[in-house]
């Protein structure tokens, strides 16, 4: 639907914003998902031109994605148009060799059908995708697409290869939606399991001990038995032993 394209447009936008704020990024995958959307970079070491000393791979900050959607919002403003184009697998092979993305040959290879589409921003950007997106960038409502935190990823899942920087973002059809959603974030927060557990007294998490490892306090422990109590009359009362 209209919104899935629109967040699927803006994963790309991103991208091509990243890479243009720091263009030693490299690109994996960037899907759409419930909210909003993310994208995969992997930041290689890279050398100081000027002592040819080696600089750490980069660790995106806060401060980082605010150069990024700034970045979104004059692409956006250039009004690009965002094309479909099918190429042979022998010239995605090409194009991506000449761009020095290794990520994307592993993708390509993993693409079974043919020809191989790719979608292009203007000629400034383009990326493997099936598609579908919206007719040109200038069809984002910047003011409604929010980046909102950084995370880890190993590529392909698998803790032996690189490890990724996944950027997480939301995007809706106009700011009232935005607001909407912030608000009921906001809302789920405060009902999240572990305030409440910690505020009304009912079990405490400790770290040290495990993460995720739940230690009942009296008053948890009668909800937990209570709640227990009730699931084993119910499987019983409806014939299960």
């Amino acid at each position: 639907n209209d919104l899935l394209k629109l967040r699927h447009s803006s994963a790309h936008v991103m991208a091509m914003a990243v890479q243009e704020v720091f263009p030693e990024a490299q690109v994996t995958i960037g899907p759409w998902i419930d909210n909003g959307f993310y994208y995969d970079f992997y930041f290689p070491e890279t050398t100081d031109p000027e002592t040819g000393d080696t600089v750490p791979s980069r660790k995106l900050t806060d401060q980082d994605l605010k150069q990024v959607k700034k970045r979104m919002d004059k692409i956006i403003g250039k009004n690009y148009p965002i094309e479909r184009e099918e190429v042979t697998r022998e010239e995605a092979r090409r194009r991506i060799e000449e761009i020095n993305e290794p990520f994307k040959l592993e993708i390509l290879d993993s693409i079974q059908t043919e020809p191989i589409t790719i979608y292009k921003i203007g000629e400034e950007w383009w990326d493997l995708c099936a598609g579908p997106h919206v007719e040109s960038t200038g069809k984002l409502p910047k003011k409604a697409i929010q980046l909102q935190s950084v995370a880890g990823a190993y590529w392909r899942g698998d803790e032996k290869r690189e490890m990724l920087q996944r950027i997480y973002a939301t995007a809706w059809k106009d700011p009232k939606q935005l607001k909407q959603y912030k608000k009921m974030m906001v809302e789920a927060k405060k009902r999240d399991h572990r305030v409440l557990g910690k505020k009304l007294g009912l079990f405490s998490i400790q770290e040290d001990a495990g993460g995720g490892l739940v230690f009942w306090h009296p008053k948890g422990s009668v909800i937990r038995s209570n709640i227990e109590d009730f699931w084993k009359a119910e499987h019983t009362n409806n014939g299960y032993d």
